[in-house]
């Protein structure tokens, strides 16, 4: 091997897997390389030593963790330079991009570095054959806990190798997505959602809890190769795999019990007629002050809604994301839904909507607000996690570069809202409780399960505008990520969009109605290309167990990864009680 290359294989390696983890998510969506894109970087912590003799592992794994998490969020995230378009200078979208993806990498960084020192795999020698009789051969090496070698020593000490890098990642992915309010977008189990068979255990660990699944397949599967190539070369026959049959089982086990989740149907259902509108208004349009591009976006809403509600029965429409230019509570907008949108009758219309109390004092909400009728008896949830440099400025007063980069844009920071309220909607004598879920909030498991109620039937429904981030692989990632709320919670989701992705989503995370003959899935898109950035709308019979279980993870949340996270850290502590008694005995 070149002498460069002996030098900076590892630096190349773990590129190459950030590269192929960027590749299972859209718009590439490779998902077969979900399996196998650990290999390069798990290479390079565990067979490579740092350039710097006197340089600690730690660091090192650290550096090679940072150039691939940094790899993986660049190529994944490259939608936020659509920024540009919004801030009025590519500066700021590379800026977004950069500092976003800055910070993101430091969780694979950690993992770099637990995964050089306490998770690191060293294979054991293998005996290459002789001459002897079978019989009186033996292996001449230690065992995983001293005295002989056993079968499986090499198997058992693949699988805590396995476990621990697997609750390393599986705890950071966690930690990612709360930090600093969060942003746990494109775990490993995301990559699965054409999978349905396979992830429906997100029931009881959350999709989060798959990072440690992914982690221990992928690290068995790597040790199972490098095993097999030694045994190959070096003795001439195999040694039992009883880390590949645990890795095997497991994925088996994952595809029986989705199985039985996937073909199970309630008894009896909810059912009532829903209807999406998707204007897809140009993010230029949706914000301009000028009175006909406004006018232009209410006539839209209020035409196609009469058109529709006037011919057919609806029990929902829904509306996207400050669907129209004004305060719910004002004049205008009071007269224009009571006046012309509702006219009395008695479908429920749900829309997002901005709302302020205090506009002098910068009170303002984003809202859902669901209204049947007039807007007398109207009902409002406000949204609760706002989205840092979106909704609100961090530090707008600390750090003047945000203020430099998004200020024109994000003029006055929304207020949070403060309360986990379902709203409700009655079908007949049903009463159906809505979860709502504004803009990215669908991607937050931890809000959405702290909604659910039981004890009747439950929708969760998301509004959002996407047009930030033009025609760009966003709206797919964000679509992605928001589906495995239903399967967490056993709750199907419908989502109104303004330029995409908007649609339905059944409890498995499917978007095919199984009811229905049809081949076209429940998403408003162009059925020839495929594009879901179009104007449209999209009617669909929404079916609810009347009594839907309380899934494990609508109890516990995010506590199988948080167990995790915290056995990989004690380990970590546990690794450096160790190195400070042998340094100071040696002192």
């Amino acid at each position: 091997m070149p002498k460069p290359l002996q030098n900076y294989w590892p630096h190349l390696a773990a590129i190459l897997s950030g590269v192929a983890l960027a590749l299972c998510f859209p718009p590439f969506e490779i998902t077969e390389l979900i399996w196998i894109w650990q290999a390069p970087l798990l290479a390079a912590l565990w067979f490579s030593s740092p350039r710097k003799a006197k340089q600690p592992r730690w660091k090192y794994g650290l550096w090679l963790g940072y150039l691939c998490g940094l790899t993986f969020f660049i190529i994944s995230q490259f939608w936020l330079t659509e920024v540009r378009h919004a801030a009025g200078s590519v500066w700021g979208g590379i800026g977004a991009l950069l500092g976003l993806c800055g910070y993101l990498a430091l969780y694979p960084a950690l993992f770099g570095a637990f995964a050089a020192t306490v998770g690191r795999w060293k294979p054991e020698p293998v005996q290459k054959e002789d001459s002897s009789p079978p019989a009186k051969q033996k292996d001449s090496h230690p065992g995983l806990f001293g005295g002989k070698t056993d079968l499986f020593d090499q198997s058992i000490a693949v699988l805590k190798v396995a476990f621990l890098n697997g609750a390393a990642w599986c705890g950071l992915e966690w930690l990612r997505g709360i930090l600093l309010t969060g942003f746990g977008w494109n775990g490993l189990g995301v990559a699965l959602k054409d999978l349905l068979m396979l992830v429906q255990f997100a029931d009881v660990i959350g999709i989060t809890g798959y990072g440690f699944i992914m982690m221990f397949v992928g690290c068995v599967a790597f040790c199972t190769i490098v095993r097999l190539v030694n045994e190959v070369r070096d003795r001439k026959r195999l040694r039992p795999h009883l880390d590949f049959a645990v890795g095997v089982a497991l994925v088996i086990g994952l595809f029986l019990y989705g199985f039985n989740k996937i073909v199970a149907k309630p008894k009896e259902t909810v059912d009532f007629r829903a209807r999406i509108m998707q204007l897809n208004i140009p993010l230029a349009d949706k914000w301009s002050t000028d009175p006909k591009l406004m006018q232009k976006v209410v006539f839209d809403y209020r035409d196609l809604t009469r058109a529709f509600v006037e011919t057919s029965d609806h029990d929902l429409v829904l509306w996207p994301e400050t669907a129209i230019p004004a305060f719910f509570s004002s004049q205008v907008a009071q007269e224009y839904f009571n006046n012309h949108v509702l006219k009395g009758d008695d479908f429920y219309l749900l829309a997002g909507m901005e709302e302020t109390n205090d506009f002098k004092n910068g009170e303002i909400y984003n809202t859902i607000t669901l209204m049947q009728g007039d807007t007398e008896d109207y009902q409002m949830y406000k949204k609760i996690h706002l989205v840092p440099f979106g909704e609100s400025l961090p530090f707008r007063d600390s750090f003047p570069i945000f203020k430099w980069i998004l200020g024109k844009i994000i003029v006055k920071d929304f207020t949070a809202g403060t309360e986990y309220s379902q709203l409700t909607m009655k079908k007949g004598e049903q009463e159906i409780g809505i979860i709502p879920l504004v803009c990215f909030e669908d991607t937050v498991p931890r809000l959405a399960r702290k909604f659910i109620k039981g004890g009747g039937p439950e929708v969760m429904v998301n509004v959002t505008n996407d047009g930030w981030f033009g025609e760009s692989a966003e709206s797919l990632q964000h679509f992605h990520n928001a589906l495995f709320r239903c399967i967490e919670l056993r709750r199907p989701m419908i989502r109104a969009a303004n330029t995409g992705i908007s649609g339905f989503i059944d409890e498995r995370g499917s978007v095919f109605d199984r009811e229905a003959d049809t081949p076209f899935p429940l998403i408003v898109q162009d059925e020839e290309t495929g594009n879901t950035h179009i104007r449209g709308s999209l009617p669909a019979t929404v079916r609810l167990d009347p009594n839907p279980p309380v899934t494990i993870y609508a109890r516990i949340g995010d506590s199988f990864s948080v167990a995790m996270g915290l056995i990989a850290l004690g380990f970590v502590v546990v690794r450096w009680v160790r190195s400070r008694i042998r340094k100071e005995s040696s002192e």
